[in-house]
Protein backbone atom coordinates (compact mmCIF):
# COMPACT_ATOMS: atom_id res chain seq x y z
CA UNK A 1 0.00 0.00 0.00
CA UNK A 2 1.39 3.48 -0.89
CA UNK A 3 1.34 6.36 1.49
CA UNK A 4 -1.34 8.12 -0.55
CA UNK A 5 -3.72 5.15 -0.13
CA UNK A 6 -3.90 5.96 3.59
CA UNK A 7 -5.54 9.33 2.90
CA UNK A 8 -9.33 9.32 3.23
CA UNK A 9 -11.30 10.29 0.07
CA UNK A 10 -12.84 13.36 1.63
CA UNK A 11 -9.41 14.64 2.54
CA UNK A 12 -8.10 14.53 -1.03
CA UNK A 13 -10.23 17.28 -2.61
CA UNK A 14 -10.70 19.98 -0.05
CA UNK A 15 -11.59 23.46 -1.30
CA UNK A 16 -10.61 26.39 0.92
CA UNK A 17 -13.38 28.77 1.89
CA UNK A 18 -12.76 32.49 1.13
CA UNK A 19 -11.66 34.54 4.14
CA UNK A 20 -12.06 38.20 4.90
CA UNK A 21 -9.10 40.61 5.15
CA UNK A 22 -8.91 40.49 8.94
CA UNK A 23 -8.78 36.73 8.87
CA UNK A 24 -6.06 36.89 6.24
CA UNK A 25 -4.03 39.22 8.46
CA UNK A 26 -4.51 36.92 11.44
CA UNK A 27 -3.42 33.96 9.36
CA UNK A 28 -0.39 35.82 8.09
CA UNK A 29 0.56 36.73 11.63
CA UNK A 30 0.09 33.17 12.78
CA UNK A 31 2.22 31.76 10.00
CA UNK A 32 4.86 34.47 10.10
CA UNK A 33 8.40 33.29 10.63
CA UNK A 34 9.52 33.71 14.24
CA UNK A 35 12.29 36.21 14.83
CA UNK A 36 15.64 34.64 14.05
CA UNK A 37 17.32 33.38 17.16
CA UNK A 38 20.73 34.77 17.94
CA UNK A 39 23.28 32.84 15.94
CA UNK A 40 25.44 30.60 18.12
CA UNK A 41 29.09 31.48 18.41
CA UNK A 42 31.23 29.48 16.01
CA UNK A 43 33.04 26.57 17.58
CA UNK A 44 36.69 27.32 18.31
CA UNK A 45 39.12 26.04 15.73
CA UNK A 46 40.67 22.72 16.74
CA UNK A 47 44.16 23.00 18.16
CA UNK A 48 46.71 21.60 15.78
CA UNK A 49 49.24 18.97 16.77
CA UNK A 50 52.85 19.52 15.77
CA UNK A 51 55.73 17.09 15.51
CA UNK A 52 59.34 18.25 15.32
CA UNK A 53 62.59 16.33 15.20
CA UNK A 54 64.87 18.41 17.43
CA UNK A 55 68.60 18.17 16.83
CA UNK A 56 70.60 17.58 20.02
CA UNK A 57 74.33 17.08 20.55
CA UNK A 58 75.03 13.63 19.15
CA UNK A 59 71.38 12.59 18.86
CA UNK A 60 67.89 13.90 18.17
CA UNK A 61 64.58 14.08 19.99
CA UNK A 62 61.04 13.52 18.73
CA UNK A 63 59.00 16.43 20.13
CA UNK A 64 55.20 16.45 20.03
CA UNK A 65 53.10 19.50 20.91
CA UNK A 66 49.30 19.70 21.13
CA UNK A 67 46.24 19.02 23.27
CA UNK A 68 45.34 15.55 24.53
CA UNK A 69 48.37 13.89 22.99
CA UNK A 70 49.22 11.74 26.03
CA UNK A 71 46.08 9.75 25.27
CA UNK A 72 47.54 8.08 22.20
CA UNK A 73 51.32 8.37 22.47
CA UNK A 74 51.97 4.87 23.84
CA UNK A 75 52.04 3.27 20.39
CA UNK A 76 54.84 5.58 19.29
CA UNK A 77 56.79 5.02 22.49
CA UNK A 78 56.74 1.31 21.76
CA UNK A 79 58.73 1.95 18.59
CA UNK A 80 61.90 2.93 20.48
CA UNK A 81 62.27 -0.43 22.21
CA UNK A 82 60.92 -2.88 19.64
CA UNK A 83 59.48 -5.65 21.76
CA UNK A 84 58.10 -4.04 24.94
CA UNK A 85 59.16 -5.27 28.35
CA UNK A 86 59.25 -3.03 31.42
CA UNK A 87 58.34 0.66 31.51
CA UNK A 88 59.28 2.69 34.56
CA UNK A 89 56.69 5.46 34.91
CA UNK A 90 58.43 8.03 37.11
CA UNK A 91 56.36 10.99 38.25
CA UNK A 92 56.44 14.10 40.40
CA UNK A 93 54.21 13.99 43.51
CA UNK A 94 51.73 16.53 42.10
CA UNK A 95 50.94 14.64 38.87
CA UNK A 96 47.24 13.76 38.86
CA UNK A 97 46.01 10.18 39.13
CA UNK A 98 44.04 10.68 35.90
CA UNK A 99 47.21 11.40 33.92
CA UNK A 100 49.01 8.42 35.43
CA UNK A 101 46.05 6.14 34.69
CA UNK A 102 45.89 7.35 31.08
CA UNK A 103 49.59 6.73 30.53
CA UNK A 104 49.56 3.40 32.37
CA UNK A 105 46.57 2.11 30.43
CA UNK A 106 48.04 3.11 27.08
CA UNK A 107 51.44 1.59 27.84
CA UNK A 108 49.88 -1.61 29.19
CA UNK A 109 47.78 -1.93 26.04
CA UNK A 110 51.01 -1.86 24.03
CA UNK A 111 52.44 -4.74 26.05
CA UNK A 112 54.56 -2.91 28.62
CA UNK A 113 54.73 -3.95 32.24
CA UNK A 114 54.21 -0.54 33.87
CA UNK A 115 56.10 0.10 37.12
CA UNK A 116 55.24 3.33 38.96
CA UNK A 117 57.62 5.27 41.20
CA UNK A 118 57.55 8.78 42.63
CA UNK A 119 60.44 11.11 41.83
CA UNK A 120 62.04 13.48 44.34
CA UNK A 121 60.61 16.94 43.71
CA UNK A 122 61.58 20.59 43.94
CA UNK A 123 64.68 22.54 42.96
CA UNK A 124 66.73 20.82 45.68
CA UNK A 125 66.19 17.38 44.10
CA UNK A 126 68.76 17.98 41.36
CA UNK A 127 71.86 16.64 43.11
CA UNK A 128 73.97 13.52 43.28
CA UNK A 129 72.20 12.10 46.33
CA UNK A 130 68.80 12.16 44.63
CA UNK A 131 70.29 10.85 41.39
CA UNK A 132 71.60 7.89 43.35
CA UNK A 133 68.13 7.33 44.82
CA UNK A 134 66.52 7.31 41.35
CA UNK A 135 69.17 4.90 40.06
CA UNK A 136 68.51 2.62 43.02
CA UNK A 137 64.80 2.64 42.14
CA UNK A 138 65.54 1.63 38.55
CA UNK A 139 67.71 -1.19 39.89
CA UNK A 140 64.89 -2.35 42.16
CA UNK A 141 62.54 -2.40 39.14
CA UNK A 142 65.16 -4.34 37.12
CA UNK A 143 65.04 -1.75 34.33
CA UNK A 144 67.66 -2.36 31.61
CA UNK A 145 68.87 -0.56 28.52
CA UNK A 146 66.24 -2.43 26.49
CA UNK A 147 63.38 -0.98 28.54
CA UNK A 148 61.64 2.39 28.59
CA UNK A 149 61.41 5.16 31.16
CA UNK A 150 58.64 7.78 31.06
CA UNK A 151 59.15 10.78 33.36
CA UNK A 152 56.25 13.12 34.16
CA UNK A 153 56.77 16.34 36.09
CA UNK A 154 58.56 19.67 36.15
CA UNK A 155 62.05 20.82 35.21
CA UNK A 156 63.96 19.52 38.30
CA UNK A 157 62.36 16.06 38.18
CA UNK A 158 62.69 15.74 34.40
CA UNK A 159 66.32 16.89 34.55
CA UNK A 160 67.10 14.36 37.26
CA UNK A 161 65.53 11.57 35.19
CA UNK A 162 67.52 12.70 32.13
CA UNK A 163 70.83 12.52 33.98
CA UNK A 164 70.13 9.06 35.38
CA UNK A 165 68.68 7.52 32.20
CA UNK A 166 71.52 8.82 30.04
CA UNK A 167 74.00 6.81 32.13
CA UNK A 168 71.82 3.88 33.24
CA UNK A 169 73.08 0.63 31.69
CA UNK A 170 74.88 2.68 29.06
CA UNK A 171 71.72 4.58 28.15
CA UNK A 172 68.03 3.82 28.59
CA UNK A 173 65.33 5.29 26.34
CA UNK A 174 63.53 8.18 28.04
CA UNK A 175 60.31 10.04 27.23
CA UNK A 176 59.62 13.32 29.01
CA UNK A 177 56.12 14.61 29.77
CA UNK A 178 56.45 18.19 31.10
CA UNK A 179 53.68 19.55 33.32
CA UNK A 180 54.32 23.25 32.80
CA UNK A 181 55.35 25.50 29.93
CA UNK A 182 58.82 26.42 31.25
CA UNK A 183 59.66 22.73 31.62
CA UNK A 184 58.46 22.15 28.06
CA UNK A 185 60.88 24.81 26.78
CA UNK A 186 63.89 23.67 28.81
CA UNK A 187 63.78 20.03 29.90
CA UNK A 188 64.24 18.20 26.62
CA UNK A 189 67.02 20.30 25.07
CA UNK A 190 68.74 22.04 28.00
CA UNK A 191 67.98 20.08 31.19
CA UNK A 192 69.09 21.48 34.50
CA UNK A 193 72.48 20.32 35.76
CA UNK A 194 73.08 18.71 39.14
CA UNK A 195 74.06 20.74 42.18
CA UNK A 196 77.33 20.05 43.97
CA UNK A 197 77.89 21.25 47.51
CA UNK A 198 74.72 23.31 47.33
CA UNK A 199 75.84 25.16 44.19
CA UNK A 200 73.31 24.55 41.42
CA UNK A 201 74.02 23.44 37.88
CA UNK A 202 77.65 22.43 38.39
CA UNK A 203 77.39 18.97 36.80
CA UNK A 204 75.92 20.09 33.52
CA UNK A 205 74.37 17.79 30.94
CA UNK A 206 73.09 17.76 27.39
CA UNK A 207 69.57 16.77 26.46
CA UNK A 208 69.31 13.05 25.72
CA UNK A 209 65.60 12.14 25.88
CA UNK A 210 64.16 10.25 22.90
CA UNK A 211 60.72 11.90 23.20
CA UNK A 212 59.25 15.07 24.66
CA UNK A 213 55.46 14.97 24.86
CA UNK A 214 54.18 18.52 25.37
CA UNK A 215 50.48 18.10 26.12
CA UNK A 216 49.05 21.59 26.62
CA UNK A 217 46.23 20.18 28.75
CA UNK A 218 48.76 19.24 31.45
CA UNK A 219 50.46 22.62 31.76
CA UNK A 220 48.04 24.69 33.81
CA UNK A 221 47.52 27.13 30.95
CA UNK A 222 43.86 27.60 31.84
CA UNK A 223 44.43 28.32 35.54
CA UNK A 224 44.18 31.93 36.68
CA UNK A 225 46.54 31.91 39.66
CA UNK A 226 49.76 33.95 40.01
CA UNK A 227 52.09 30.92 39.80
CA UNK A 228 50.55 29.69 36.53
CA UNK A 229 50.60 33.20 35.07
CA UNK A 230 54.26 33.64 36.01
CA UNK A 231 55.17 30.30 34.44
CA UNK A 232 53.67 31.42 31.13
CA UNK A 233 55.50 34.77 31.30
CA UNK A 234 58.83 33.09 32.08
CA UNK A 235 58.31 30.75 29.13
CA UNK A 236 57.77 33.78 26.89
CA UNK A 237 60.99 35.35 28.18
CA UNK A 238 62.85 32.11 27.42
CA UNK A 239 61.35 32.11 23.93
CA UNK A 240 62.69 35.65 23.42
CA UNK A 241 66.17 34.72 24.66
CA UNK A 242 66.16 31.64 22.42
CA UNK A 243 65.12 33.59 19.33
CA UNK A 244 67.84 36.17 19.99
CA UNK A 245 70.43 33.38 20.16
CA UNK A 246 69.26 31.52 17.07
CA UNK A 247 68.67 33.71 14.01
CA UNK A 248 66.92 36.77 12.62
CA UNK A 249 64.29 34.44 11.14
CA UNK A 250 63.57 32.93 14.56
CA UNK A 251 63.27 36.45 15.98
CA UNK A 252 60.83 37.48 13.25
CA UNK A 253 58.76 34.33 13.80
CA UNK A 254 58.39 35.10 17.51
CA UNK A 255 57.71 38.79 16.88
CA UNK A 256 54.89 37.88 14.49
CA UNK A 257 53.43 35.42 17.02
CA UNK A 258 53.25 37.85 19.94
CA UNK A 259 49.62 38.90 19.43
CA UNK A 260 48.45 35.29 19.37
CA UNK A 261 50.55 34.31 22.37
CA UNK A 262 49.27 37.19 24.49
CA UNK A 263 45.68 36.50 23.42
CA UNK A 264 45.97 32.89 24.57
CA UNK A 265 45.67 31.39 21.08
CA UNK A 266 46.64 27.75 21.59
CA UNK A 267 47.47 27.27 17.92
CA UNK A 268 49.93 30.17 18.12
CA UNK A 269 51.40 28.67 21.29
CA UNK A 270 51.69 25.22 19.69
CA UNK A 271 53.56 26.62 16.69
CA UNK A 272 55.82 28.87 18.75
CA UNK A 273 56.72 26.20 21.31
CA UNK A 274 57.62 23.88 18.44
CA UNK A 275 59.72 26.62 16.84
CA UNK A 276 61.47 27.37 20.13
CA UNK A 277 62.39 23.72 20.68
CA UNK A 278 63.77 23.58 17.13
CA UNK A 279 65.79 26.77 17.73
CA UNK A 280 67.20 25.61 21.06
CA UNK A 281 68.25 22.32 19.53
CA UNK A 282 69.93 24.08 16.63
CA UNK A 283 71.94 26.31 18.98
CA UNK A 284 73.12 23.61 21.41
CA UNK A 285 73.99 21.18 18.59
CA UNK A 286 76.19 23.68 16.77
CA UNK A 287 79.79 22.66 16.11
CA UNK A 288 80.82 26.17 17.23
CA UNK A 289 81.48 26.57 20.95
CA UNK A 290 80.66 30.27 20.69
CA UNK A 291 77.22 29.50 19.26
CA UNK A 292 76.49 26.83 21.89
CA UNK A 293 77.35 29.25 24.69
CA UNK A 294 74.80 31.76 23.41
CA UNK A 295 71.92 29.58 24.68
CA UNK A 296 72.66 31.04 28.14
CA UNK A 297 71.76 34.59 27.02
CA UNK A 298 70.72 36.54 30.11
CA UNK A 299 71.23 33.69 32.58
CA UNK A 300 74.37 35.07 34.29
CA UNK A 301 72.55 38.28 35.17
CA UNK A 302 69.52 36.35 36.46
CA UNK A 303 71.68 34.06 38.61
CA UNK A 304 73.51 37.05 40.10
CA UNK A 305 70.33 39.06 40.69
CA UNK A 306 68.25 36.23 42.16
CA UNK A 307 70.39 36.10 45.30
CA UNK A 308 69.86 39.81 45.97
CA UNK A 309 66.09 40.15 45.65
CA UNK A 310 63.16 38.57 47.42
CA UNK A 311 61.53 35.33 46.38
CA UNK A 312 58.46 37.33 45.33
CA UNK A 313 60.30 39.02 42.44
CA UNK A 314 59.13 37.31 39.24
CA UNK A 315 61.84 35.41 37.43
CA UNK A 316 60.24 36.44 34.14
CA UNK A 317 60.92 40.09 35.00
CA UNK A 318 64.50 39.24 35.98
CA UNK A 319 65.16 37.50 32.67
CA UNK A 320 63.50 40.28 30.67
CA UNK A 321 65.64 42.86 32.48
CA UNK A 322 68.71 40.69 31.87
CA UNK A 323 68.07 40.84 28.12
CA UNK A 324 67.57 44.61 28.27
CA UNK A 325 70.74 45.03 30.36
CA UNK A 326 72.88 42.89 28.05
CA UNK A 327 71.59 44.73 24.98
CA UNK A 328 72.62 48.07 26.49
CA UNK A 329 76.05 46.69 27.30
CA UNK A 330 76.31 45.63 23.66
CA UNK A 331 75.35 49.09 22.40
CA UNK A 332 77.93 50.69 24.69
CA UNK A 333 80.60 48.38 23.31
CA UNK A 334 79.64 49.03 19.69
CA UNK A 335 78.40 45.44 19.28
CA UNK A 336 74.71 46.24 18.67
CA UNK A 337 72.80 49.00 16.93
CA UNK A 338 70.32 51.19 18.79
CA UNK A 339 67.58 50.09 16.40
CA UNK A 340 68.13 46.43 17.28
CA UNK A 341 68.18 47.26 20.99
CA UNK A 342 64.84 49.04 20.73
CA UNK A 343 63.40 46.22 18.62
CA UNK A 344 64.27 43.73 21.34
CA UNK A 345 62.68 46.09 23.89
CA UNK A 346 59.54 46.17 21.77
CA UNK A 347 59.42 42.37 21.60
CA UNK A 348 59.62 42.11 25.39
CA UNK A 349 56.91 44.73 25.77
CA UNK A 350 54.64 42.96 23.27
CA UNK A 351 55.09 39.77 25.28
CA UNK A 352 53.94 41.71 28.37
CA UNK A 353 57.19 41.10 30.25
CA UNK A 354 57.70 43.50 33.10
CA UNK A 355 60.75 44.79 34.98
CA UNK A 356 62.22 44.33 38.43
CA UNK A 357 60.87 47.17 40.55
CA UNK A 358 62.64 46.67 43.90
CA UNK A 359 65.85 48.43 44.99
CA UNK A 360 69.13 46.57 44.37
CA UNK A 361 72.54 47.55 45.68
CA UNK A 362 74.84 48.31 42.74
CA UNK A 363 78.07 47.12 44.39
CA UNK A 364 76.42 43.88 45.49
CA UNK A 365 75.08 43.20 41.99
CA UNK A 366 78.44 43.95 40.39
CA UNK A 367 80.22 41.56 42.76
CA UNK A 368 77.55 38.89 42.32
CA UNK A 369 77.76 39.10 38.54
CA UNK A 370 81.53 38.64 38.57
CA UNK A 371 81.30 35.82 41.12
CA UNK A 372 78.70 34.02 38.98
CA UNK A 373 80.88 34.15 35.88
CA UNK A 374 84.11 33.14 37.70
CA UNK A 375 82.32 30.19 39.30
CA UNK A 376 82.61 28.20 36.06
CA UNK A 377 85.33 29.95 34.06
CA UNK A 378 88.53 31.92 34.63
CA UNK A 379 87.53 34.56 32.09
CA UNK A 380 84.98 37.27 32.74
CA UNK A 381 82.72 37.38 29.70
CA UNK A 382 79.05 38.31 29.37
CA UNK A 383 76.48 37.08 26.85
CA UNK A 384 75.61 40.10 24.70
CA UNK A 385 73.71 40.40 21.41
CA UNK A 386 75.49 41.51 18.28
CA UNK A 387 72.33 41.53 16.16
CA UNK A 388 68.80 40.24 16.30
CA UNK A 389 69.40 36.49 16.29
CA UNK A 390 73.11 36.55 17.17
CA UNK A 391 74.52 36.41 20.72
CA UNK A 392 78.13 35.89 21.77
CA UNK A 393 80.19 35.92 24.95
CA UNK A 394 82.14 39.18 25.03
CA UNK A 395 84.74 40.78 27.29
CA UNK A 396 83.30 43.83 29.02
CA UNK A 397 85.55 46.50 30.52
CA UNK A 398 85.23 46.92 34.27
CA UNK A 399 84.34 50.60 34.01
CA UNK A 400 81.61 49.91 31.45
CA UNK A 401 80.15 47.11 33.55
CA UNK A 402 80.13 49.25 36.71
CA UNK A 403 78.49 52.12 34.85
CA UNK A 404 75.66 50.00 33.49
CA UNK A 405 75.10 48.11 36.73
CA UNK A 406 74.93 51.44 38.54
CA UNK A 407 72.49 52.89 36.01
CA UNK A 408 70.25 49.82 36.18
CA UNK A 409 70.16 49.87 39.99
CA UNK A 410 69.57 53.64 40.07
CA UNK A 411 66.52 53.18 37.83
CA UNK A 412 65.12 50.62 40.27
CA UNK A 413 65.55 53.03 43.19
CA UNK A 414 63.82 55.84 41.30
CA UNK A 415 60.92 53.55 40.39
CA UNK A 416 60.34 52.81 44.07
Amino acid sequence: MTQQDDVQPDEKNVTAEPQDADADADADAATAEPEAAEAPEPAPAPVKKCRQWVTLRGTSMDARVGRGIVDDIAHDLKSVVGRPHACALLHAPDVSDDVLRTLSRGLSDQGFEVLLAELPSGDACCDLAHADAVAAELARMRVTSDDLVVAVGHLPELSLATMVCHAWCGGTSLALVPCDLVSAVLAGVTPQGLAVGGTPDMLQQDGSARFEICDLDLMGLFEDDPASRENVLLARALMAATAMADSSKAFETLFDATDGLVAGDLNALTEQLTATLRSRGKVVASTSVAVRQSIAYGQSFVAALSGLVGADVPRSAMLADALRFCARLAVAGGELSLDDMFTQDELLERLELGSVDCPVDADALYDALRAERFLRTNRFMVEVPRALGRVRLTNVEEATLREHVGAWCAARSQAE
